[in-house]
């Protein structure tokens, strides 16, 4: 079988099999454990959904997910996932334009040890923060101009919108890729600027931007695919709890409420989401290594 193709492969195996393992295990374990409420005041009352009295009923009322907020569940799953899917796409439009930007000024300065060593130390720096700390700071950072200023609120600290809501999540989830994107495009790149046809063509008088158009971007574009999947995977590791400070309500809520209320198939479904979410950024990062793609040609 085609190499490219061994991987691609990966993608339905990796979720079949969190299918199978969570769908066997989770609701066995669920039931092991005393039930409890992931977020404080969560709430939907006993009587609102018609459960008599004595019935055994998680914390806070809620049966499931859907009690939660009302919505049949596959509504639900589909509303939150495109949630998710909305940061993660603006991740990847922000580490392709600033990580990029990054990187290419990293590496034309690597002559330059304290203009390119501070991008590549502040993007180290960054990539080791843990993005729910970023969350959190975030949040600090907001109230307390806010505060200063006088004028109040300068960003909402948490809600779903398509709006300034977005700014916040997004810049917390995409962090990771953004560092990412930028410490592997300035590695490739100073890698391709100090080869000999890069001398040669300087030698000969080309102009940068054509030298770094023509022969410099080719060179680095698969390893910016690959630093960008790999910064992405990040990103969805990162979205539970980063939507939960937020209260996105993405698919990562979905799951750790789903924890809190016993429902063991809103987690399935939810974590089998984040698997597939997880496994196809790695066959893109994968798939982009240049070794990989030699040897799939």
């Amino acid at each position: 079988m085609n190499p490219k193709a061994q991987r691609l492969l990966r993608v339905p195996l990796t979720i079949g099999a969190a299918w199978a393992i969570l769908a066997t295990t989770v609701p066995s374990l669920m039931s092991r454990y005393t039930p409890y409420v992931t977020r404080p005041g969560l709430s939907c009352g006993r009587n609102a959904f018609g459960v008599p009295q004595g019935a055994d009923v998680p914390a806070g009322g809620c049966t499931s997910v859907a009690d939660i907020y009302g919505l049949p569940f596959m509504n639900l799953l589909i509303d939150s996932t495109l949630r998710s899917l909305a940061l993660l796409i603006g991740a990847a439009v922000l580490a392709l334009i600033l990580g990029t930007l990054l990187g290419v000024a990293a590496a034309l300065g690597r002559r330059r040890a304290f203009a390119s060593g501070g991008i590549i130390g502040i993007t180290t720096l960054i990539a080791a923060v843990p993005a729910f700390f970023v969350a959190y700071f975030l949040q600090i950072i907001v109230i307390l101009l806010g505060e200063s200023s006088g004028r109040g609120r300068l960003l909402p600290v948490y809600g779903f919108g398509y709006d300034e809501h977005l700014f916040l999540p997004l810049l917390a989830v995409s962090l990771a890729a953004i560092a990412y994107t930028a410490q592997l495009t300035a590695t490739r790149m100073q890698d391709v600027l100090d080869s000999d046809f890069i001398t040669t063509a300087t030698a000969k008088g080309l102009r940068t931007r054509w030298i770094l158009g023509i022969h410099v971007l080719p060179h680095v574009r698969p390893v910016l695919l690959e630093a960008l999947g790999s910064g992405l995977r990040v990103s969805v590791a990162s979205l539970p709890i980063v939507e939960y400070l937020f209260q996105w309500r993405g698919i990562g809520q979905l799951a750790l409420e789903a924890v809190g209320v016993h429902d063991a198939l809103g987690l399935v479904f939810s974590a089998v989401v984040l698997a597939a979410l997880f496994a196809c950024l790695s066959a893109i990062a994968d798939l982009s290594r240049p070794g990989a793609l030699y040897r799939a040609t």
